[in-house]
């Protein structure tokens, strides 16, 4: 067997091990793949101050225990380099108690670290929480474990948690403008103080399942390897063969100018900000030789720039105070400044001394990207948060390589186009025959006398527009738009569309390999039949909405409203409009949720606990140990209450 084969056998005595020997099984797991200077063992932990802790289940130190005095038996905080809390079951009080142990040892004052002449080296004890299982959805957990990172400072919080069989809650690094690179190690004390790094601390959920042990190990190798250079232990990237790559992304956090850990701000979400655009810099020929960026962040700014030209050169021109923060990260083509202590107007103004000190010169570059307002309303209203948001998440999880992203877009965006053109086109039709029944019905635009009705009012020519509109705007929305978006997402839905012999054919071929789908899609043939056929009769018997007829009433002289497939037209459209709104959802929903990777599915979160800035309905979660997966289904509950 290869390392990770061993780790992962190993791992099976912890899962298995019955309650009262999990401290065992778990030293003996751990202690069989660490080895000098370390030893691994329960105990309690003491610092220079006399601050003590409790028994740890796990306790990975490079300095022997206490032998003699009153605090024989504890572990010195000098060389705790590990503490693992460790329980049989995990709910919201025993997560609260063992964040708050691990926040504990993580404050016992410990003497400076040795240099080493360039080795990273760390004193800082990593801390993890360990559940063989959890009474909770993984996502009730994420959403404690934020809530108490927010109260909690970014060195005081636990680094990992771990459900044996069920997968692991970490962090991860990530640049901006870059993908996620890796685990985030808890940094040595003071190293973040004086150079706030440029990067987003995300908290991520990987379904490992039972190899959550061999994804813990690694992690706790890798400190290891810093906190005791030289020390004997395996190599942590080949414990992780056999772990998925696959993430769910929970939340995430910035450093700030003093070096805190606090929460990215909302605004700054991918979902709601758009970057200021970058400025290119060019030689005295016009030639571009570089392009730079100003990007807010918390209370400063970070500075990017792509290209060959060094960016220390121009953060000269910020100032002393500045240079002093001036450290700089370089990954592949660009370079990124630490978080700096700037406003945009300090950007500008380094600029302008660059200009005026160099033979080169900064324009604003240009970009094809048009931003455009599409509606009256934002991401608080569900069908903004779900038509768009919520499918457009779930599309960057599932499709990351561009072309095919672009492939989707196109297809939805012509899907939500049409479907925008639809909602408008069915709200004044109601907003268009409730005005005009109510002035009917008070004797505003209506008067009889000698047996005539007079109406002085007419509404049948923009009615019948908007009836027109609807119809066209809907079946395009619903034949063309989710026909392509399903194709571009491999799912053939084009029988649905077809003749029943056809469509009978098609749902039985699908009923193989979708039974939920073809169910949903029996039902749907339903409702949309009567869309199609109105929409056809426009087309091919120049059907047209009939005029609108008066009559008297016992109170005076009623409107009667036109109708369209054997309802009013506004009811029709109301209706037809709000089962078109699921199906989109709901079929994108599906389509996308059947290309996830297998670890990873789709949850349908309750409608009470859908943020109120974004209320999304579905959301990622892992299919072991998360919330319910859901299902597609066919319901008759409207769009605004589902």
């Amino acid at each position: 067997m290869n390392i990770s084969q061993e780790v992962h056998a190993a791992a099976q005595q912890v899962i298995n091990a019955p309650s009262s020997s999990l401290v065992d099984a778990l030293n003996i797991f751990i202690g069989k793949f660490v080895g000098w200077p370390y030893s691994v063992a329960a105990g309690k932990i003491i610092d220079v101050t006399g601050s003590q802790t409790d028994t740890f289940a796990c306790v990975v130190h490079a300095v022997p225990a206490i032998t003699e005095g009153p605090h024989a038996g504890y572990i010195p905080a000098d060389g705790a380099a590990v503490v693992i809390d460790a329980n049989e079951n995990l709910n919201l009080d025993t997560l609260r108690v063992a964040y708050s142990r691990i926040a504990q040892v993580k404050r016992l004052k410990k003497k400076p670290g040795p240099q080493l002449g360039g080795i990273p080296t760390t004193t800082v004890t990593l801390g993890i929480i360990l559940a063989k299982r959890s009474e909770l959805p993984i996502e009730t957990l994420t959403g404690e474990l934020d809530r108490l990172n927010n109260a909690t400072p970014g060195g005081e919080r636990p680094d990992m948690l771990v459900l044996t069989s069920t997968g692991v809650i970490n962090y991860a690094v990530q640049f901006p403008g870059d993908s996620i690179m890796g685990d985030f190690l808890p940094p040595a004390e003071g190293a973040i103080n004086a150079f706030p790094p440029p990067m987003y601390i995300v908290m991520v959920v990987r379904p490992a399942g039972d190899y959550a042990l061999n994804k813990m190990t690694a992690f706790l190798i890798a400190h290891l390897e810093i906190f005791s250079p030289g020390a004997k232990v395996p190599k942590w990237s080949e414990v992780l063969q056999g772990v998925t790559s696959q993430v769910v992304t929970c939340t995430g956090y910035q450093y700030n100018q003093r070096g805190d850990l606090v929460p990215v701000p909302r605004q700054f979400y991918n979902d709601r900000y758009l970057a200021p655009r970058p400025l290119v810099i060019q030689d005295q020929k016009g030639n571009p030789l570089a392009s730079i960026q100003f990007l807010p962040w918390q209370d400063g700014a970070v500075i990017m720039l792509y290209g060959k030209l060094p960016l220390e050169s121009l953060l000269i021109l910020l100032g002393k105070d500045v240079i002093n923060h001036g450290r700089i990260i370089k990954l592949k083509d660009v370079q990124i400044s630490h978080v700096l202590p700037i406003t945009a107007a300090d950007f500008d103004e380094m600029l302008v001394r660059f200009q005026r000190q160099s033979n080169m010169r900064v324009r604003l570059e240009e970009s094809n990207t048009v931003v455009q307002k599409i509606a009256d309303e934002g991401t608080r209203t569900p069908f903004i948060a779900r038509i768009m948001m919520g499918i457009l998440h779930l599309r960057d999880a599932v499709l990351p390589d561009p072309t095919a992203r672009d492939q989707f877009d196109k297809a939805y965006q012509f899907t939500m186009t049409s479907l925008f053109t639809a909602r408008d086109a069915a709200r004044e039709m109601a907003e268009l025959w409730a005005a005009h029944f109510s002035k009917v019905a008070s004797g505003e635009v209506a008067s009889q006398q000698h047996g005539t009705i007079s109406v002085n009012e007419s509404i049948d020519k923009e009615f019948g527009q908007q009836a027109d509109s609807f119809l066209n705007a809907a079946t395009r929305a619903l034949k063309k738009g989710m026909q392509n978006v399903a194709a571009v997402l491999k799912v053939d839905i084009g029988f649905l569309f077809q003749k029943q012999a056809a469509f009978e054919l098609g749902i039985a071929a699908l009923e193989k390999l979708d039974p939920p789908l073809a169910d949903y899609l029996r039902q749907t043939r339903i409702w949309s039949e009567r869309l199609l056929d109105a929409r056809n009769a426009i087309e091919h018997e120049g059907w047209t909405l009939p005029r609108t007829t008066y009559a008297r009433t016992d109170k005076g002289i009623a409107a009667i409203e036109p109708m369209i497939s054997g309802a009013k037209a506004s009811a029709f459209s109301s209706f037809i409009f709000d089962r078109l709104a699921c199906f989109v959802e709901e079929v994108t929903a599906h389509c996308l949720q059947r290309q996830l990777p297998t670890d990873i599915t789709v949850t349908e979160l309750p409608r009470e606990i859908r943020p109120v800035e974004m209320p999304e309905r579905f959301r990622l979660t892992i299919i072991n140990g998360g919330m319910r997966p859901w299902t597609i289904g066919f319901h008759s509950t409207s769009f605004e209450e589902v």
